[in-house]
């Protein structure tokens, strides 16, 4: 089954829409080229709409509805999805992760999902007061890290601040593991471990954790320039996993 067929309607606004917008085409006969032309896109990015990967704008649904005549209906339907809340954003945003060629992540206060050891990830989980989920939570972030282990893994960064290493979490054996973790991690070819020291100060992470995927080329921008070396992060790394002995 293909992303597009698995586009289900009544699962939020945003699949309603790709929905409509791959019915209303096939119905009238048009081919992906076709439409493109219509809304002044490129083919690919109105097959990207239609399998729920790109979100339209509303100035392309405008230019739909005039050469279609459907009064109004892509419009609105633009409107309503944009003022809703997206209900189906995390399988999405699961889906982004998969394809990733490259993944960008910064976290403040605990080590990224993709590269957290089961214990520990239990412990962040149960720390929140996730108990009864913890174990289920845990199995399906440890089914995300399988894409590390592909022949053709993404291109993993990841920034995290000192505090981070410091934090314990589940006890000093679950922190040891952890910090081996990342420096396992760090040796990959396809991966880099960077760390904020403290003394870096305020900084843009400070906003909150984010991530960042490039996907078939598109990526938003990213800052990490205040981060220690990839040497000298391994060695704080090692220097902070030995006061857990």
């Amino acid at each position: 089954m293909s992303v597009r067929e698995s586009i289900d309607p009544k699962a939020s606004l945003w699949a309603w829409l790709a929905f409509d917008l791959w019915f209303h085409r096939t119905q009238r006969g048009l081919s992906l080229a076709q439409m493109a032309l219509v809304v002044k896109a490129t083919r690919g990015t109105v097959s990207n709409w239609e399998a729920g990967r790109f979100r339209p704008s509303d100035t392309c649904m405008k230019r739909l509805d005039e050469a279609w005549n459907t009064g109004g209906h892509f419009e609105r339907l633009h409107m309503f999805a944009c003022a809703g809340h997206d209900p189906d954003w995390f399988r999405q945003y699961v889906q982004y992760e998969m394809a990733a060629e490259n993944i960008k992540v910064f976290h403040g206060k605990h080590v990224p999902l993709l590269v957290q050891t089961e214990a520990y990830a239990q412990g962040v989980l149960r720390a929140a007061g996730h108990v009864h989920e913890a174990e289920a939570t845990t199995r399906a972030r440890m089914k995300r890290q399988e894409i590390l282990l592909r022949t053709d893994p993404p291109y993993l960064w990841i920034l995290i601040d000192q505090e981070v290493l410091e934090c314990p979490v589940a006890g000093r054996e679950v922190m040891k593991e952890q910090m081996a973790r990342l420096l396992e991690v760090a040796e990959l070819p396809r991966a880099c471990v960077r760390v904020v020291p403290r003394e870096a100060g305020w900084h843009p992470g400070h906003d909150g954790p984010f991530q960042v995927l490039r996907v078939r080329g598109r990526e938003i921008a990213y800052a990490g320039a205040m981060a220690l070396s990839r040497a000298a992060s391994k060695d704080l790394i090692e220097r902070t996993m030995g006061t857990y002995e």
